[in-house]
């Protein structure tokens, strides 16, 4: 079960770190080079801070499970991006990136049926 709960983890780092990258895109319409308006631009700060959230998940699923398995799920990111970013930021989606998004989601499922395969289960 060490494996499930870090696997869960890494799931929740990846959903932190889409989330900060939408804030930085939200952000960055209002970045400035005054180095007052970059830390009191609320958008940016949220967004090192939910990245920040998703690195310390991200480190405590290691200690749970193996980087050669856990790591591919950060291709997830990927998938919370496109979609966030469709529904957020209203930026349209086109065919191949859903077939792309669908190919991510192949490639994270064979990762873990093929550790279920390699012990076992």
């Amino acid at each position: 079960m060490p494996e499930l709960k870090a696997i869960i983890l890494v799931i929740c780092c990846t959903f932190f770190t889409a989330m900060g990258q939408i804030l930085w895109k939200i952000g960055s319409a209002k970045l400035s080079i005054n180095i007052l308006t970059l830390i009191t631009n609320i958008p940016l700060m949220l967004g090192f801070l939910s990245y920040g959230i998703g690195l310390i998940l991200l480190i405590v699923a290691l200690k749970f499970g193996e980087l050669s398995l856990l790591y591919p799920f950060i291709a997830l990111s990927f998938i919370w991006v496109a979609i966030s970013s469709m529904i957020l930021l209203q930026e349209p989606m086109s065919i191949l990136k859903w077939i792309a998004i669908i190919i991510i989601m192949a490639g994270v499922s064979f990762i873990g049926f093929g550790e279920k395969l390699k012990n076992g289960n």
